[in-house]
């Protein structure tokens, strides 16, 4: 009996001790500080977390002991305003891996709510999700997040309506470390290889063997390399190098530009250095008793460096491509289709931006490209299929870098039917891991981003100025793709969906914004995703009274003259107006941007007329689409009155705080007409604007695919576009859009 009583109590201290480890573990994990708000006083704020109020929020974030989730205490958010956005901070210091951002939730009232997590340097957005919450019940939502490189994080959980939020819980736990990345290795055939690779031979590898790391060496056969990632196999007797996924399946081929056609041979091939995080190997093709020597590198990561030497013109890569895209993180990206160009003979002349994206057959490969600055070009030559069949990329004498990204729908492509409009819509794609997933949709009239949203949006709906309220077009529930089209977003054409950015997106999977980071030197990275540039400008005064937009005001102070307490709050009436004369400020001056520009490019276009009058078929359509932009300015002149005239209301305004008259409400509703009015067009005209100005960076890049002489005017243009359209306000377009 004691024995047994004795290996009970053993088998008992065993088990809390697991117990107590694993819950020390977890704890050790979740780097949120005080994330059940029990360290604070009831009615403050939880020690290690600070309130904000964004853009005329009213309301409090306090510690309350009523109701929690677990322990004492949760944090109450309370928005008792109409405007505005209220939630607590909390800093974290995020290290790379991956994380699972997790909390609990209840409200009073059916309610949506926007859970973050910001980079306290920049205030780029790691995470921004929309939440929907049922009345009564503490619910757990659950966000996956993920970072390859450290950063001081700012978690920001609120309210931006009416309503109650109560929090508690709030975990941001890491995951276990990461799987160890394959080493490098390269194989030696032994004889030369009669075809290309197949599945087949790949996986037996009959008769193949491994060259030790760390030495130079001459192969016998042909060299195949193989990372985690890719095989890439050095095809002698044809005079290319094979790169097939690690499923075997061949995603393109690399030849010089000299030889594309010709009958070519790889007439040696020489291992340059081999470890096992790196390797670089030199080929020399030969046409035409030309000799072509081109270096390829290797690392751990999914990318291949392409060096050709100075005899070598470019770079042509083989595979079947179906969509090709130029991105652009300011603008929307360009998108190219073979099936689109069907009439054109000659080869397809596109922008070289420095980025390639292409989007291959089976919509489970992709090839992304990128390169440093200099006067590389770039064509699709074009052929029977309805694919196209190839790249070819002139190199300007600077390195080529090519990543193959694979999973099972990576993209797809919707077909929009007239079937869509005005409902939701389930499509038969399933999105293979979480990323910031995008698409292109008719709204305005010109092709539009959109982002995927993480759960279906609220009732309230989506708001841009000038074409007022609709549903948020485009989210996922528990992965699935949903849309919901109608007349202000419509189901025109295809949606074509893909990534470019990491958005909860797991470490061990590259996205192209990391090849990005990883292949061009850090000024040129920092051009090209300009965080700071996707940001909405603010146009809202500094410790504004009431809010920002003319609408927003004038509703705010509507119940003061309602209620006759003008006089009393003369303070608030008088910042109300200050806050009106500033945002019209702001939107007068963002208007004034637009016209500048457009002046500047018609000035542009026409010297370049001058030098170049064989372009005038290009230039006078760019001149047209500039042309609209002034004539949208002069149309609206009238409408958006001028600062003269804001200040005349906001005198007026104030007039009527001198002293109580039963008239007051009448006159205020007047020039609440007249404050809505110039707002509302000033805030419609920046739309037309931004609308126009993305419609010319979109015709210059589509426009000038016939001839390679428009293309670096194209591109010059489509420069000079993206500056101005950096720092959008927020009425324009959503910001990150």
């Amino acid at each position: 009996m004691h024995t047994g009583r004795y290996i009970t109590l053993l088998f008992s201290i065993a088990l809390v001790i697991l117990i107590t480890a694993y819950a020390e573990e977890t704890i050790a994990q979740n780097i949120v500080s005080n994330p059940g708000f029990e360290a604070g006083k009831v009615g403050g704020l939880p020690e290690n977390w600070r309130e904000q109020k964004e853009r005329g929020a009213q309301g409090r974030v306090v510690i309350t002991d009523t109701g929690a989730h677990s322990g004492r205490q949760c944090l109450l958010i309370e928005h008792t305003g109409d405007d505005g956005y209220i939630h607590p901070n909390k800093s974290v210091k995020v290290e790379p891996g991956d994380y699972t951002f997790r909390f609990w939730a209840r409200s009073d009232k059916n309610i949506q709510f926007v859970a973050q997590i910001y980079h306290e340097i920049d205030w780029s957005i790691i995470v921004d999700e929309w939440c929907n919450l049922e009345a009564g019940e503490w619910t757990r939502f659950e966000f996956p997040v993920s970072s390859l490189e450290a950063f001081p994080g700012s978690i920001q959980i609120g309210l931006t309506d009416r309503g109650s939020l109560w929090l508690d819980d709030v975990e941001l736990i890491k995951s276990a470390g990461a799987r160890e990345t394959a080493d490098i290795r390269i194989w030696d055939t032994s004889s030369p290889l009669s075809r290309s690779l197949d599945q087949a031979s790949i996986q037996g590898k009959t008769g193949w063997g491994i060259i030790p790391a760390g030495e130079a060496y001459s192969p016998r056969g042909d060299l195949v390399l193989e990372n985690e990632y890719l095989y890439a196999a050095f095809l002698s007797k044809e005079g290319k190098v094979a790169i097939h996924s690690k499923s075997g399946k061949k995603r393109a081929e690399l030849t010089p530009l000299q030889s594309k056609g010709k009958p070519a041979s790889i007439v040696s091939c020489k291992v340059l250095s081999n470890t096992f995080d790196r390797a670089a190997i030199e080929a020399d093709f030969s046409a035409e008793g030309t000799e072509l020597p081109v270096a390829f590198s290797f690392s751990k990561k999914p990318v291949i460096q392409v060096e050709p030497s100075e005899s070598v013109k470019g770079i042509s890569l083989s595979s079947l491509l179906e969509y090709a895209i130029v991105p652009n993180f300011i603008s929307d990206d360009l998108i190219f289709t073979r099936e689109v160009y069907s009439s054109v003979d000659a080869n397809l002349y596109i922008p070289s931006e420095n980025l390639f994206l292409v989007l291959l057959e089976g919509e489970e490969s992709t090839l992304f490209m990128t390169w440093p600055e200099g006067q590389q070009e770039i064509s699709l030559p074009l052929a029977k299929s309805r694919l196209f069949e190839s790249i070819d990329f002139e190199n300007d004498g600077k390195p080529l870098y090519l990543a193959i990204l694979d999973a099972p729908g990576i993209w797809h492509k919707e077909e929009l039917k007239p079937s869509y409009l005005e409902k939701a819509v389930a499509v038969d794609w399933k999105r293979p891991f979480p990323a910031k997933w995008i698409t292109q949709l008719y709204e305005d009239g010109l092709k539009t981003t959109y982002t995927f949203r993480e759960s279906e949006p609220g009732t309230q709906g989506f708001w841009r100025a000038g074409v007022g309220w609709y549903t948020y077009p485009v989210w996922f529930n528990e992965g699935k793709a949903f849309y919901h089209l109608g007349k202000k977003v419509l189901p025109k054409g295809e949606s074509l969906t893909y990534f470019l950015e990491r958005k909860g997106t797991p470490v061990s999977v590259s996205t192209p914004v990391d090849i990005i980071k990883q292949t061009l030197d850090s000024q040129l990275y920092n051009s090209i995703i300009d965080p700071e540039g996707r940001r909405n400008r603010s146009l809202t005064r500094p410790n504004c009274a009431i809010g920002t937009a003319t609408c927003e005001v004038t509703d705010g102070l509507k119940p003061i003259f309602e209620a006759r307490e003008e006089v009393e709050k003369r303070d608030i009436v008088k910042g109300g107006a200050e806050d009106m004369v500033y945002f019209l400020t702001a939107e007068r001056e963002r208007a004034l941007e637009y016209q500048d520009f457009a002046h500047e490019m018609m000035d542009f276009l026409a010297s370049t007329k001058k030098s170049k009058p064989e372009l005038g078929w290009f230039l006078d359509r760019m001149e047209n689409i500039a042309k609209e932009i002034i004539e949208a300015y002069e149309h609206e002149k009238g409408n958006i009155k001028d600062l003269e005239y804001a200040r005349e209301l906001a005198a007026k305004t104030q007039a009527l705080t001198e002293r109580n008259d039963p008239g007051n409400f009448a006159a205020f509703m007047k020039l609440k007409g007249e404050w809505t009015g110039m707002g509302g067009a000033i805030d419609d005209l920046n739309r037309k604007l931004h609308t126009t100005t993305r419609k010319l960076f979109q015709e210059a890049g589509y426009s000038c695919i016939k001839q390679p002489e428009a293309v670096r005017i194209a591109e010059e243009i489509r420069k000079r576009t993206v500056k101005c359209l950096r720092r959008p306000g927020g009425y324009e377009i959503w910001s990150n859009y």
